[in-house]
Order: structure tokens, then C-alpha cells, then sequence
């Protein structure tokens, strides 16, 4: 109980911590990322998922370990209008938010960000160490193999809601070499 206790403890501060970081401006994704696709192991070729003209490929989550509370999702996003992303949601986790991280001086930081623009023709790259979805207060298991279902909120330049349903799959990035991303 205690250690379950202090699990929620930590996930409050990092929760507040990042709420207390966030800015109201929309911010524009880096013009020259690599691709998203690079950065997810095993890569299997998926069909993009397309809404009123906004594509997401290769959409991924990392999996959590048991004792995890937390876990990134990644995803190329593409479209013909000017949209921005406003906001997620999903039924794996309490808490879905759009997070930075970007080097401060010596230090990389994560924020959560309000919005963040997708230009016609420019892919939006949500990637480990850069723009990602943060779901947080996970309600269950995070395995390799599942599907996770995702809201991304998008709006359009003339105020437009577009709330696309995105299934993601889970993968298992330690295992096959890709390494640890803690928040």
C-alpha cells in the first residue's frame, strides 16, 4: 500500500509539474524531423487513418511494465487543411495530453503543450524525445500486441472540431533494443 500510495504521490507532482509548464500558444512541430517511423522497432506497414482530410501513420505505444503509471504514444500526422491539435483522449488512461520535451540549457524537459499546429503538406512527427501523447493514470495493463483506442481533438483554421478515433498498437520497445523512455 504504501508503494501504491507513493506511485500516486509521484504521478500528482509530475502531473502538476507539467500542468504548471504549459503555455496557451500553438506550437509548430520542427520543419526537418526524422521520421517517426525510424524511431518505432519492428515497423509493420500500416495503412494511414484518414478523417476530413487529417492521416495519422504508424501510430504506437510503448508498453508499460506492470509497475508503470504511464506511457508515451507516437504517430506521423498529416494534413490537407491547416489543423491544429487540441487536445486526446482515451480509454486506456485517467489523464491524455500532448507533451514536448526539448533541451533547456543542459537539461531536457517535458511540458505539456495546449495545441499543436499540423501545416498542409508538413508532417507533424509525435515521436520519443520530442512532441509525444502522454497517457497518464493508466487503467490497466499496456501490453505488447493490444490496440489502444485515441481522440485526437483537432480544429481547423475556420474553428471546425474534428475528433478522429485512432487505434494504436502497443510495442514492446525494450525488448527489442529501443531502449527506456521515463518521464
Amino acid at each position: 500500500m504504501i508503494r501504491s500510495n507513493w506511485t500516486r504521490s509521484a504521478l500528482a507532482i509530475a502531473v502538476c509539474a507539467a500542468l504548471a509548464a504549459c503555455s496557451d500558444k500553438p506550437v509548430e512541430p520542427p520543419a526537418a524531423a526524422p521520421s517517426a517511423a525510424a524511431t518505432a522497432p519492428e515497423q509493420a506497414a500500416q495503412a494511414p487513418q484518414v478523417q476530413d482530410g487529417v492521416s495519422v501513420k504508424n501510430p504506437w505505444v510503448r508498453a508499460a511494465l506492470a509497475e508503470q503509471d504511464a506511457t508515451g504514444a507516437f504517430m506521423t500526422i498529416e494534413s490537407t487543411q491547416p489543423v491544429t491539435l487540441v487536445g486526446v483522449e482515451s480509454p486506456a488512461a485517467q489523464v491524455a495530453e500532448v507533451h514536448e520535451m526539448k533541451m533547456d540549457g543542459d537539461v531536457m524537459k517535458m511540458r505539456q503543450i495546449e495545441s499543436l499546429a499540423i501545416a498542409p503538406g508538413q508532417p507533424g512527427e509525435l515521436k520519443p524525445g520530442s512532441y509525444h501523447i502522454m497517457l497518464m493514470a493508466l487503467n490497466g495493463p499496456v501490453t505488447p500486441g493490444q490496440d489502444l483506442e485515441l481522440l485526437l481533438k483537432f480544429k481547423t483554421a475556420d474553428g471546425k472540431a474534428i475528433d478522429m478515433p485512432v487505434r494504436a498498437q502497443v510495442r514492446d520497445v525494450v525488448a527489442q533494443g529501443g531502449g527506456h523512455h521515463h518521464h
